[in-house]
């Protein structure tokens, strides 16, 4: 082993556990002792956009389902929780509405603890299976990925936990993999290769249980909140098209393609065609791991930066799912060696989130997508050492 031996694999981590605690713990506290609500010392709310959250609750709670998706609506309703004004729209589909309903129920500060102790402890425990080894529990722990994921109170952990149990469980429990990987869908541009996967891997009991989540959550949600809601969300589709292509998002914090082309001075169709290409090269690849057969760290890891390289709309906390296929092949490493280049691909890339947004901003170049590449390159490079099996499962 190289320069990532077992004493820096130790060490390094709590370094950096210690330096979010101190630089974090400045931010944060100097901005709720201020008497100004639970807000940071520049007056953004702490968990920022878990603020979405709790407001989307509080309004579906009180019978304005619906209003979420009205921009105006739902920035007077996140102001009420703060004082400030901090705008964020909701775009997620109704059925992540369901999920996140009994977060007002609880206080905001109370919710946001619960949120990311729950949703935390979820992504360790699908990490500690995938890479049982007591170095891997505090490289996830320390995972700049998970540190973005905290400060802006998002739902990172969330998809990591759902994405990489469903995996877990694909094998052994196809059905429960499916309810998971099902669940996945309050972000469907982060599951939508996950159907690919299952049906070129044939696995039917896990695609119809995840197609069956889906359509439960779907109804759940039309019954509980309304179907007006879905004529909401449906509505508000080309406004946050338009979000997104005429850079009124924060470009340089979105690791995609596609923000990566607009952030350089490429045009929307532009922008539009390599992702577009892109997401089909995904989709191509994903078929292939999974219909040969390859072993689950290899297709797994690679359906996990395919997701990331084909969707146009992710930002820095997205990059939490980076978890998976770092701790996948961090354990085939463990096993079988390292080779040539392997460490420092997996260094930079476990740095990534810490240090992607910062370059774009002053570079204008977005590293992140050629990270990603690299990365994916280093796994198909130990999948061609995998020949399929005689006769792949079904």
């Amino acid at each position: 082993m190289g320069f990532l031996n077992r004493e820096r694999l130790s060490v390094y981590p709590r370094i950096f556990l210690a330096l979010y605690l101190l630089v974090g713990g400045y931010w944060l506290l100097g901005g709720l002792f201020s008497g100004q609500g639970p807000t940071d010392r520049l007056g953004k709310p702490v968990g920022a956009d878990f603020l979405q959250y709790w407001a989307a609750s509080h309004m579906a709670l009180t019978g304005e389902a619906p209003a979420v998706y009205d921009p105006e609506k739902l920035y007077a309703g996140e102001r009420q929780v703060t004082g400030v004004f901090f705008p964020l729209p909701w775009h997620y589909p109704p059925t992540f509405l369901l999920l996140v309903l009994p977060l007002s129920l609880l206080p905001y500060l109370a919710s946001l603890c619960t949120w990311l102790g729950v949703t935390l402890s979820g992504y360790l425990a699908v990490l500690r299976r995938i890479a049982p080894h007591p170095a891997a529990f505090w490289l996830a722990l320390a995972f700049p990925g998970a540190f973005q994921n905290l400060i802006h109170g998002q739902n990172g952990f969330l998809s990591v936990a759902l994405l990489g149990g469903g995996l877990l469980l694909l094998e052994r429990f196809p059905l429960l993999a499916g309810l998971l990987l099902g669940l996945l869908t309050f972000k469907p541009h982060l599951a939508v290769l996950v159907p690919v996967a299952l049906a070129a891997g044939r696995r039917w009991r896990a695609l119809a249980a995840m197609f069956a989540t889906f359509g439960v959550l779907a109804a759940a949600s039309a019954l509980i909140l309304g179907t007006q809601v879905w004529l909401a969300f449906w509505k508000n589709i080309p406004f946050a098209l338009r979000l997104l292509e005429d850079g009124s998002l924060s470009l340089y914090k979105m690791p995609t393609i596609f923000a990566a082309t607009l952030l350089a001075g490429g045009g929307p169709l532009f922008a539009r065609i390599l992702q577009g290409a892109a997401a089909l090269g995904m989709v191509v690849l994903v078929a292939w791991a999974w219909f040969r057969q390859k072993p689950l760290p290899i297709r797994a890891a690679i359906l996990a930066l395919a997701i990331l390289l084909a969707t146009p709309h992710a930002f820095e906390y997205d990059l939490t799912l980076l978890a998976l296929p770092l701790a996948w092949l961090g354990w085939e490493i463990k096993t079988t060696g390292w080779r040539p280049w392997e460490e420092v691909v997996m260094a930079v890339t476990w740095l990534l989130p810490l240090v992607s947004a910062g370059l774009a901003k002053f570079t204008h170049c977005q590293v992140a997508p050629l990270v990603l590449l690299g990365f994916l390159a280093l796994v198909l490079r130990r999948a061609a050492a995998f020949p399929p099996p005689p006769n792949p499962g079904g």
